[in-house]
C-alpha cells in the first residue's frame, strides 16, 4: 500500500470559510447518528468542496436544503467532494457511526458504557465529514440525545444551554461554546458518571463553576485534580495574567485514552490515571504528574486554545510553550532546583534519544506520513527548551512583556512559530533570525570547551566550539543560537564578577554568554588565581557539552557549585567516566574496580545532612540505561547492567551504615502526608532502600518485606513490590499476589502491577511479559494495559536487548496485533527499536528483521509504517 507523505512547504490556506456549525448527535447503543449543519463561505475562486471524512456511513448530504443526489458528489477513503458549490450556503451531512466498535479510541467511540470523543490530531474526520485542519475556526452549538437513565451527564464545549427532558424516556442537551475553534477542540462526554464540584473566582470577581468527572466510587480520588486545577488558574493569572474565560471548567476521566489528556475548550478528557489519586492508591510521582498534567491542559486555555496552530507542522507553538509553561509551574510549586533536574533527566533519557536515532526531526518537521507521530518528545520537550532559551535571552520580565504581545497580536487566531518568535524578540529589541534555527535543524548540538589560565595577565581564556551530528534528511547544520550561563568560582566556592565584554545581561540582570558562530573566545580578565570554571547552568540549553574538565574541577564543583543544576550535573559527569571504563572492563571480560575516590564523594553526600532529601536523593541518582545507551558507541546491555550494578553496590557496601540511618530516620515521618518537603523525605528514605537492596542481604529484604505489607501509602507499598519483583526473595510472590487481590477491580493501580514485573533485571522477564499479555486482568485494546506492560518491557534495555530470547519477534507480534486495532498505540510501541543501528552485528541483524517483518506487512498503518521505515536506514 502506497502511503504518500505531507509536507509542510505544500500548506495552502483554507478554500472556504466556516462560519458557524450545530451539530445533533443522537446516540443509541448499537449506532449513533450526527447531523452537522454549516454556514459556509468560498474564500478561494472555483474549487471544489473538500471535506474531510474516515470510516463515516454517508446517510445525506443537503446544501441549501436541497439533496444532492450520488453523481454530484465523490467519496473517497479519505474525502467527501462536491466540484461544484455556490460561494455561500448551508451545508447539511447526516452520518452514522458505530462508536461501540470503535477501537482507535480516535473520532467518538465508548469506554466502559462512556461515550467520549478525542478529535486531536485528526480525529474529527471521523465523526462527520468536515475541513479538519487547525485553521479552520468556527463556533459550534451542540445539541446531544441519549437514553436519559444510562446517560445522565451529556457534556460538550462551552456553555450549557438547557436540557430538556423528551418524555421517552430519552433527554436532550443543549450547548453553544462562545469562542471560535478548530474541530480538533471539539468534545463530547455521555455517561452515568459520579462528579465533585467547586467554584474559582478569578482576578475580576468572575465565578467559575469547577467539576471533575469519573466513574461512580472513584470521584472522591479526584480532589487532588481540584487542587491542581485551582492552583494552576490563580498562577496563571499572577504570572502572566491570563483570566479564565468561561463560566464552566470540566474535566472527565477515562479508562480508554490513548494520551495523556486532551484541552478540549472547557471540557478536558483525561486517561484516569492522571485523575485518580489518593495516598492509598497513587504514588508521590503520580500526585506530582497529575498536578503537572492538570495545569498543562488548563494552560492550554490560552496557549493553544485562544490562540491555535494554524498547521499541524506548527504543534510545538502549543505544546512546547505549555510544556514550558507547566515546568515553570511546578518548580513553584515544588523546588526549582529540583525540578530542573527533573525535567532534564527525563529529555536526555527520551529525547535526546531520539535526536540521536533513526527518527530524528526538528522540532517543526517539514513532513510526515502520520499526523499523529507529530506528538514526541522532540515537540514538546525539545519545544519547551527552546522556549525557555527565548526566556534566557531576554530573561523572565522580557518574557512577560513577549507574551503580552503575543496575546495581543493573536488572540483568535491560527498562527505559525514565526509568529511566536516575533512577538517575543520585537518588544525586547532582540532578532531572533537565527535562534530559528532550532525550529527547522534537528539534532542535538554539542558544544566543545578548552580553557587556558595565564597567571601572569590573571586572564582565563574559555573557547567554545559548536557542532551538531548529522540526522536524516540533514547532513548539515548551520551555528545555532545558543544562551549559555555561566559563573567563575574561587577556590572557597566564591562567585566571581564576570569581567568580559562578550558577556550580555538579560532583564533580570543574569550574565550568559550568546554563541552564535561555529568557534568563539572569551576572554575574562582581573583574575588573582586560576577559577572553577561552571558553564551551563540551569541546563540554559539542551546541548551536549564535551569538557574534558579535570577530576579535580569536576568533584569541586559536585561539592561547591552555587548553581544546584550543575552541582548534580558534576555528579553525573563523572559517574559517567567511571561507568564508560567499568562498561569496558565488562565487555572484556575482566574484573571490574570501582574508583574509590567517587564512592568517597557519594559517601560525603549521604552523610551531609545539612542537604535537603530532595536534593540529596537526586545527587545519590546514577545514569539511566537509557543515558548510557546514548554515551556508548554500542549497545551493549549485558555490561551495562554489570557496570551499573558494581557502582550501586560498591556505594551500598561503603555505606551500609549511613544508609540504614537514613532509612530509619524518614522511614515513619508523616506517612499519609502530600507535603512535597515529605515528598522528599520519602523519595530519600526509599532510595536508600534500594542501594540497600542490591547488597543481596537476607536482613535488609526483610525490611523490604516488611515495608510492603505495613506500608501507609503507596510510594512506600511500591518501592517495596518493584524491589522484590526484581528479587529472587522467597517475599516476592506473595506480595505480587496481595498486590494484585488488593486492586484486581481497580485497572488503574494494577498497571502499576504489571510495570513492576516488565522492568526487573530477571532473566526470566520476557516469559513473565508473555505469561501477563494472556492474564484476565490485560486488554490488549486497553493503552494504559499496553503502556504499562509492553511499552515498559520495549524500555527495559537490559532485557528487551538480551540475546538469550526471542523479545524482538515477540514484540514485533505484539506491535502487529495491536496495530489493526489502535495504529497510535502501536506506534508508540516502536519506539523500542530506536537503538538498532547501536546493536551489536548478530543482535542488530535479529532486530531488523522483525522490522522488515512489520514493513513487510501491507496493511500496517502508517504511523506504524513512518516510525519502522526509519529504523532500517
Amino acid at each position: 500500500m502506497k502511503q504518500e507523505k505531507i509536507y509542510l512547504k505544500d500548506y495552502k490556506a483554507p478554500a472556504f470559510a466556516v462560519d458557524s456549525v450545530n451539530l445533533d448527535f443522537n446516540l443509541n447503543e448499537d449506532f449513533c447518528r450526527v447531523v452537522a449543519k454549516s454556514q459556509v463561505r468560498r474564500t478561494e475562486a472555483g474549487a471544489a468542496l473538500r471535506l474531510n471524512g474516515e470510516e463515516l456511513k454517508l446517510v445525506s448530504i443537503k446544501i441549501n436544503d436541497q439533496a444532492l443526489s450520488k453523481d454530484q458528489y465523490q467519496i473517497t477513503a479519505e474525502e467527501l467532494i462536491v466540484p461544484s458549490v455556490p460561494d455561500s450556503f448551508s451545508l447539511e451531512i447526516e452520518t452514522e457511526l458505530q462508536p461501540q466498535n470503535n477501537t482507535s479510541l480516535e473520532g467518538l467511540y465508548k469506554s466502559n458504557g462512556i461515550f467520549c470523543t478525542q478529535c486531536e490530531a485528526q480525529g474529527f474526520r471521523k465523526i462527520t465529514f468536515f475541513f479538519d485542519r487547525p485553521d479552520v475556526m468556527t463556533s459550534y452549538s451542540v445539541t446531544i440525545e441519549a437514553d436519559k437513565q444510562k446517560y445522565p451527564v451529556l457534556l460538550s464545549n462551552g456553555d450549557r444551554i438547557k436540557i430538556e427532558d423528551l418524555g421517552n424516556g430519552r433527554h436532550k442537551a443543549f450547548w453553544k461554546d462562545p469562542h471560535k475553534k478548530p474541530c480538533y477542540l471539539f468534545a463530547l462526554v455521555a455517561g452515568d458518571l459520579g462528579v465533585i464540584r467547586d467554584t474559582f473566582t478569578t482576578v475580576n470577581g468572575r465565578k467559575v463553576n469547577l467539576e471533575v468527572y469519573a466513574a461512580h466510587g472513584k470521584q472522591e480520588r479526584c480532589w487532588h485534580a481540584m487542587d491542581s486545577l485551582k492552583k494552576s488558574m490563580k498562577w496563571d493569572e499572577e504570572v502572566f495574567g491570563l483570566e479564565y474565560d468561561l463560566n464552566d471548567y470540566m474535566i472527565v476521566a477515562i479508562d480508554d485514552f490513548n494520551a495523556g489528556a486532551m484541552e478540549n475548550k472547557g471540557l478536558n478528557i483525561f486517561n484516569s490515571r492522571l485523575v485518580l489519586a489518593d495516598s492509598n492508591s497513587a504514588t508521590d510521582v503520580d500526585f506530582h504528574s497529575i498536578e503537572s498534567v492538570v495545569a498543562h491542559e488548563y494552560f492550554h486555555n490560552w496557549t493553544g486554545n485562544r490562540v491555535t496552530l494554524r498547521d499541524w507542522f506548527q504543534l510545538s507553538l502549543k505544546e512546547g510553550l505549555t510544556v514550558f509553561r507547566d515546568q515553570e509551574f511546578s518548580a513553584d510549586m515544588t523546588d526549582r532546583g529540583v525540578q530542573r533536574i527533573e525535567d532534564v533527566d527525563a529529555l536526555r533519557a527520551g529525547q535526546f534519544a531520539e535526536d540521536a536515532g533513526p527518527n530524528a526531526h526538528p522540532v517543526r518537521p517539514e513532513s510526515c506520513m502520520a499526523v499523529d507521530n507529530f506528538f514526541t518528545m522532540t515537540i514538546y520537550e525539545k519545544g519547551s527548551e527552546v522556549i525557555r532559551m527565548m526566556q534566557t535571552i531576554v530573561g523572565r520580565k522580557g518574557f512577560r512583556k513577549g507574551m503580552d504581545e503575543y496575546f495581543r497580536r493573536h488572540d483568535g487566531q491560527a498562527v505559525t512559530i514565526e509568529d511566536f518568535a516575533s512577538a517575543i524578540a520585537t518588544p525586547n529589541g532582540k532578532d531572533f533570525t537565527q535562534f530559528r534555527r532550532w525550529y527547522h535543524q534537528a539534532g542535538t548540538p554539542v558544544v566543545t570547551i578548552q580553557e587556558s589560565f595565564d597567571a601572569d595577565k590573571g586572564e582565563l581564556t574559555v573557547t567554545l566550539e559548536q557542532s551538531c551530528p548529522a540526522t536524516p534528511g540533514q547532513p548539515h547544520k548551520d551555528p545555532f543560537h545558543i544562551p549559555l550561563m555561566m559563573g567563575l568560582l574561587d577556590k572557597s566556592g566564591n562567585e566571581l564578577t564576570l569581567s568580559c565584554d562578550k558577556i550580555t545581561v538579560n532583564s533580570d540582570g543574569k550574565s550568559l554568554i550568546e554563541l552564535k558562530e561555529q568557534k568563539e573566545v572569551y576572554t575574562f580578565k582581573g583574575l588573582k588565581d586560576r577559577p572553577v570554571l561552571s558553564v551551563l547552568r540551569e541546563f540554559s540549553a539542551p546541548v551536549n557539552l564535551k569538557w574534558e574538565a579535570s577530576e579535580e574541577d569536576l568533584y569541586f564543583l559536585m561539592e561547591k557549585d552555587t548553581d544546584s543544576f550543575n552541582r548534580r550535573e558534576m555528579a553525573q559527569k563523572i559517574s559517567l567516566r567511571l561507568l564508560r571504563n567499568l562498561i569496558g572492563q565488562a565487555r572484556n571480560k575482566q574484573t571490574l574496580a570501582v574508583d574509590p575516590r567517587f564512592v568517597k564523594a557519594v559517601s560525603a553526600t549521604i552523610a551531609d545532612e545539612s542537604m535537603d532529601p530532595s536534593f540529596k536523593a537526586k545527587m545519590l541518582q546514577l545514569p539511566s540505561y537509557a543515558v548510557l545507551a546514548q554515551e556508548e558507541s554500542v549497545l551493549d546491555a549485558e555490561a551495562f547492567y554489570q557496570a551499573r550494578t558494581a557502582l550501586r553496590q560498591a556505594i551500598a557496601k561503603e555505606n551500609r551504615g549511613a544508609l540504614l540511618n537514613i532509612y530509619r530516620k524518614f522511614h515513619n515521618v508523616e506517612p499519609k502526608s502530600r507535603d512535597t518537603k515529605v515528598f522528599g523525605h520519602r523519595s530519600l528514605k526509599n532510595q536508600a532502600l534500594a542501594y540497600l537492596a542490591e547488597l543481596h542481604d537476607p536482613e535488609i529484604m526483610e525490611a523490604v518485606n516488611k515495608q510492603y505489607w505495613e506500608a501507609q501509602n503507596m510510594t512506600d507499598r511500591m518501592t517495596a513490590m518493584m524491589i522484590l519483583a526484581d528479587s529472587e526473595s522467597a517475599h516476592r510472590e506473595k506480595a505480587l499476589q496481595h498486590f494484585y487481590e488488593d486492586w484486581k477491580d481497580d485497572s488503574v493501580v494494577l498497571n502499576k502491577w504489571f510495570t513492576a514485573q516488565a522492568t526487573t533485571n530477571r532473566k526470566q522477564v520476557l516469559e513473565d511479559v508473555k505469561a501477563l499479555t494472556k492474564h484476565p486482568a490485560f486488554n490488549i485494546t486497553n493503552p494504559n494495559n499496553v503502556y504499562s506492560l509492553l511499552r515498559a518491557f520495549g524500555a527495559n534495555l537490559v532485557r528487551f536487548h538480551d540475546p538469550n530470547t526471542n523479545a524482538y519477534e515477540f514484540y514485533a507480534d505484539k506491535i502487529l496485533e495491536i496495530d489493526t486495532k489502535n495504529p497510535q498505540v502501536a506506534a508508540r510501541l516502536c519506539a523500542a527499536f530506536n537503538f538498532v543501528q547501536k546493536l551489536e552485528p548478530a543482535m542488530k541483524e535479529k532486530a531488523l528483521t522483525q522490522i522488515k517483518r512489520m514493513v513487510a506487512v501491507e496493511s500496517l498503518s502508517k504511523n506504524s509504517r513512518e516510525l519502522l521505515q526509519s529504523a532500517l536506514s
